[in-house]
């Protein structure tokens, strides 16, 4: 969701992963360390370079480091003008570009206090050139595919990039996955000015990424992602086209449904 209120300084950060610091866990909008393991990882990362798609404040790049990968790129873009709006583009206010910059800062916080060697670059998932970032063995995409406008055209851009594996974490519908779990079904989602696009049923997420050019080896569990400690407050809606989100949002406090499926470059 997105920011509602007062100007952040980096003093008082607004994370969004909650991460394990040697001072405390950070006050993440979302707690992902109960579900890490509900992720399909290879056997080792030892020794292998790794890419994090999206990364915001470092999560899952300090946990591809952790587990013993060699090099870490975390990415990310370096302006909420970057994001796939709707169109007509909602104007952004200073808060949003504050609340932007104040996740960047979280990133390099926590870099520091974790001793972490993870290197950081703003560069768009969709710009992903070889020539540019190298090749990698592992590619990480974490709750990223239906904030975007061309989740398929995003995983082939990531496809020209993976020499190894990639684990794509995403959103997916409850209802149409237990109701057609053999039939790809993509959702439009419903809110107005803001950057939710498309949530798909699990058959869906793995036809997004087969269509990519990717085999899928393996699929993780159904899981809800918990909120964590510093989730923001919803903004309560204005409009009517705002008021039909509101069943959805309810349920969002709960927690979205995740799965997780490791696949490879069928080529």
């Amino acid at each position: 969701m997105w920011p509602v209120g007062e100007t952040r300084s980096e003093r008082n950060l607004t994370w969004y992963h909650t991460i394990d610091l040697p001072s405390g866990p950070s006050a993440g909008e979302y707690d992902h360390r109960p579900v890490v393991d509900k992720v399909p990882w290879p056997g080792s990362l030892a020794g292998m370079r790794c890419l994090d798609v999206g990364t915001h404040d470092g999560f899952w790049a300090f946990e591809m480091e952790r587990r013993g990968a060699a090099e870490v790129l975390a990415i990310d873009v370096a302006s909420p003008d970057l994001i796939d709006w709707p169109e007509p583009r909602p104007a952004l206010s200073p808060e949003v570009y504050d609340f932007i910059a104040g996740r960047k800062a979280a990133f390099h916080l926590a870099k520091q206090a974790l001793g972490s060697r993870v290197e950081h670059r703003y560069v768009s998932v969709y710009d992903l050139d070889a020539t540019q970032v190298g090749q990698f063995d592992v590619v990480f995409v974490g709750t990223l595919l239906h904030h975007l406008r061309d989740p398929v055209g995003a995983l082939m851009a990531i496809r020209k990039v993976c020499r190894g594996q990639v684990l794509v974490s995403g959103v997916v519908s409850l209802g149409t996955s237990l109701l057609l779990p053999r039939s790809p079904v993509t959702s439009l989602l419903d809110f107005p000015n803001e950057p939710f696009w498309a949530v798909p049923n699990v058959a869906g997420l793995r036809r997004q990424i087969a269509s990519a050019g990717f085999d899928v080896e393996q699929r993780g569990p159904l899981h809800v992602q918990p909120s964590g400690a510093g989730r923001l407050p919803d903004a309560m809606p204005r409009t009517l086209a705002g008021l039909r989100t509101l069943p959805r949002r309810l349920m969002l406090r709960r927690g979205a449904l995740h799965v997780c499926m490791r696949a490879r470059p069928n080529c």
